[in-house]
């Protein structure tokens, strides 16, 4: 391994290297967890690439439970699984790899930019998603990271959803013991923000995935992918607040049968969702039957409009690399008119969607979220009921069996074997600012990483950074201001 590879990333192979009997091609992307290369059985060149999936931290859990989940959900729409094994690097440290099926494609949202799409063309995809969930869901497991960025769409027009490393199964070891589970801020359900504000200071409350949460997250990616924009948050730091949220047919010219799907799977009832199961039978029902209205191009309308800062959409509001609640207050809703009376219509004409937070009493604290709908021109509905964590339903919350973003801050449950190894990791960076960290606008001599602002990298140090400083890109950095570690098991 040269020394300038080395230096970039000491656990990198580099092109020409062979790890077991896979032989590397190129490095693709790397993220805090993982490495990807694209590789090809060694000694056979005509065979096709893979995807190779290398851990950053020596003998990572992550992987081997990811391969256990591909072996397990087997579906076209989701990676198949090719092999599992251990590379040894110059220094002797034993890092897990995970090789599956290379998927060629483009990200879904760049695969709708890149011509005017149908919603029957997106009807398609959706029947093929809603396969692969219901497959993983069938078989006890959830993806739990479903958006944008990891829906792969092949030339073909195959969709496969990809990265299930932060994916659960039902039996699976506990490894961190966070309240909630990994995924990506703006994609998780509304109840489950609700709980993670009820429970804030209960270092023990756990929040039990279910296949509710993969199918509101899908719901999001088809609002966001015809729109534009992102969902109101339903949270201000935390706490529920009010919403306004904008059905898809006021921004764009979506059919009736994609938005009323649409709007299905962010019903804030996760029963009224369904199943991924009842929702690919649909689909692919109206894949079929749904009118020429189906057939048109979706393009934003002019009668979109902005959110409360206005402005023009994005070039990247089509990305999820920073998705969070963040976005999801600023992501404007369309380009700006020379329409003399653009100001007067800044605002719908007919009544927007509204969040109500209903009350709901759980150990002396109220709080629950839910939406109730008002269509344009239609009468509106009766009020819904809200969420509200029962006893019952609280009993199942055991502790998650998943990876969150912050760094493994429990151990317990895992092999003596692997225990050593776990103890002298250091805290990966996490996704989103700690609480009390500061946000930017940073302060001189700080670092914004995900959102919040840091300092570093410190001279002198290099990852693993132990249990004080946190690992970023091989470096070691603090966290600005005074924050909040992720609560661990043994806090009390």
């Amino acid at each position: 391994m040269s020394d300038e590879v080395t230096a970039v990333d000491p656990h990198a192979p580099v092109h020409g290297f062979t790890v077991g009997p896979w032989l590397i091609l190129e490095r693709l992307d790397s993220g805090t967890f993982g490495v990807v290369f694209r590789a090809q059985r060694a000694g056979h060149p005509e065979a096709l690439p893979v995807a190779l999936k290398m851990a950053r931290n020596p003998q990572d859990p992550r992987f081997p439970r990811e391969a256990e989940l591909l072996q397990r959900c087997l579906h076209p729409c989701i990676p198949g699984y090719e092999d599992m094994g251990v590379w040894t690097s110059p220094k002797g440290q034993r890092y897990p790899y995970l090789v599956m099926e290379w998927v060629e494609g483009l990200t879904l949202y760049d695969w709708f930019r890149e011509q005017p799409r149908s919603s029957r063309e997106v009807l398609q995809v959706l029947a093929q998603l809603a396969g692969a969930l219901a497959t993983a869901h069938a078989r006890g497991a959830v993806h739990r990271d479903v958006k944008g960025d990891n829906i792969r769409v092949t030339a073909a027009g195959r969709a496969v959803l990809v990265d299930w490393g932060s994916g659960w199964f039902a039996g699976a070891k506990p490894l961190t013991d966070t309240t909630a589970p990994p995924g990506t801020t703006a994609y998780r359900p509304p109840e489950q923000k609700a709980f993670m504000w009820l429970f804030r200071k209960d270092s023990e409350a756990r929040w039990h995935s279910t296949p509710a949460d993969d199918l509101y997250a899908l719901g999001v990616v088809l609002y966001r992918m015809v729109t534009g924009v992102y969902l109101p948050p339903c949270t201000d730091g935390g706490e529920p607040v009010e919403r306004e949220v904008l059905p898809p047919s006021a921004m764009a010219t979506v059919s009736l049968e994609l938005e009323a799907l649409t709007l299905r799977l962010l019903c804030e009832d996760r029963q009224a969702r369904g199943t991924a199961e009842q929702l690919e039978q649909d689909v692919q029902g109206l894949v079929e039957t749904a009118g020429p209205a189906a057939d048109k191009p979706i393009l934003l309308t002019p009668s979109a409009v902005p959110t409360e800062e206005g402005g023009q959409i994005r070039s990247d509001a089509f990305s999820d690399g920073q998705d969070d609640e963040r976005l999801s207050d600023t992501a404007p809703a369309r380009p700006p008119s020379t329409d003399s009376s653009r100001e007067e219509r800044r605002r719908p004409a007919f009544p927007s969607w509204r969040s109500l937070v209903s009350a709901g009493l759980v150990s002396g604290m109220v709080v629950a979220l839910a939406v109730r709908v008002v269509q344009p021109s239609r009468p509106e509905p009766p009020e819904r009921a809200s969420f509200l964590a029962t006893p019952e339903e609280l009993a199942p919350f055991a502790t998650d069996g998943g990876v969150a973003e912050e760094a493994l801050s429990s151990v317990q449950d895992v092999p003596g074997s692997v225990l050593p190894t776990l103890l002298s990791l250091g805290r990966s960076m996490p996704e989103e600012p700690l609480p009390g960290q500061r946000t930017p606008p940073c302060k001189r001599g700080e670092r914004e990483i995900n959102g919040g602002c840091w300092r570093g990298p410190i001279e002198g140090e290099a990852a693993p950074c132990g249990d004080e400083m946190y690992d970023h890109e091989g470096k070691c950095y603090f966290a600005s201001g005074r924050p909040l570690r992720p609560p661990t098991s043994g806090t009390p």
